[in-house]
């Protein structure tokens, strides 16, 4: 029987982040950029430890990423000491939010050069102890409405998905979707087979926020990482000679070839009741930090009246250009 100990959590966090210039520049990464009264990353690890996670991994760029998402999550108990002498209630509980419990491991490894998707999961494979692997991509979040009669839909979607993943019991292969417009700009799962950014596509469902990928799946990619790391190799070469990045398509749907019976990919579609952010463009994640500050900071009130301010300045700014 599938339990959460099953499953190595894995953040692809090894990207340059250059879509969200200039808020992420000078920081390793964007998911380390703020979002309402946390980091992005900070509402990743929540929902992973909501999900039950006990094994983390982090991929990341080089040394100076990790060192900055170890920081994240160290505990300071002399800046709690700090809070608590000054009376700062809030600043103290945000801070203790961010904190990893301790039966939770946190464990990173290093992609030192952008070699692609399927590298990036191949790496930390690596460290996953034969455990199916629960991809988490770094700039969407999906945050559920809490006002919902249904109580599992209060629950955040990552957390729904994994949870029937164990329910159902079988292993394979399970994507979080969403319909989208253009289906060239995603990854597309169509007629049970994944198509990373078709130019044509019959189906619309697009891969969005977190994959769960069968240990086979993994085992694959953790060989196919080697290769494209070994000299001489015909993936070693693809990336040296051709500048590909390998992505983990072709190794997923071979996989699934072979054992369509257990190895096929299973859809869980995003709620119609939950919202989706985009932090992987400037102007997403901009969309994004505005909702958050006015729904999920723990400052929205304050925040709200500010806005309300703020936008009839503006009408009237506006109005007034508009009589000119």
């Amino acid at each position: 029987m599938l339990t959460t100990n099953d499953l190595e959590f894995v953040i692809l966090a090894a990207g340059k982040s250059t879509r969200n210039y200039p808020h992420s520049k000078g920081i390793p990464h964007k998911s380390l950029i703020p979002l309402g009264s946390r980091k992005v990353i900070d509402h990743i690890i929540t929902e992973m430890i909501k999900s039950g996670a006990k094994h983390i991994t982090i991929v990341c760029s080089d040394e100076k990423a990790k060192e900055a998402f170890e920081l994240c999550f160290t505990k300071e108990q002399k800046i709690e000491d700090k809070f608590k002498k000054s009376g700062n209630i809030i600043g103290l509980e945000l801070l203790q939010s961010v904190y990893v419990p301790e039966d939770v491991e946190i464990k990173y490894v290093i992609q030192h050069e952008p070699k692609g998707l399927g590298h990036a999961i191949g790496l930390a494979n690596k460290v996953a102890d034969g455990r199916h692997l629960v991809v988490r991509m770094p700039d969407d979040i999906v945050i559920p409405n809490h006002c919902v009669r249904d109580a599992e839909l209060r629950k955040p979607v990552v957390q729904r998905c994994i949870e029937k993943y164990i329910a159902d019991g079988i292993g394979g292969n399970m994507f979080i979707t969403r319909h989208v417009d253009d289906p060239s700009r995603w990854g597309i799962i169509d007629e049970g087979i994944f198509k990373e950014k078709p130019k044509e596509s019959k189906s619309n469902e697009a891969f969005q926020t977190m994959a769960i990928f069968d240990a086979k799946v993994g085992k694959r990619l953790e060989d196919v990482a080697t290769k494209i790391d070994t000299v001489g190799t015909e993936e070693y070469n693809l990336w040296t000679t051709e500048g590909k990045e390998i992505h983990f398509d072709k190794y997923l749907n071979d996989e699934v070839k072979k054992d369509p019976e257990h190895m096929a990919i299973r859809t869980f579609p995003i709620a119609k009741t939950d919202t989706y952010l985009d932090c992987g463009t400037l102007a997403g994640y901009e969309e994004a930090l505005l909702y958050t500050l006015l729904k999920e900071s723990v400052f929205k009130e304050r925040n709200k009246k500010t806005a309300e301010i703020l936008l009839v300045d503006c009408i009237l700014e506006d109005e007034a250009k508009e009589g000119k």
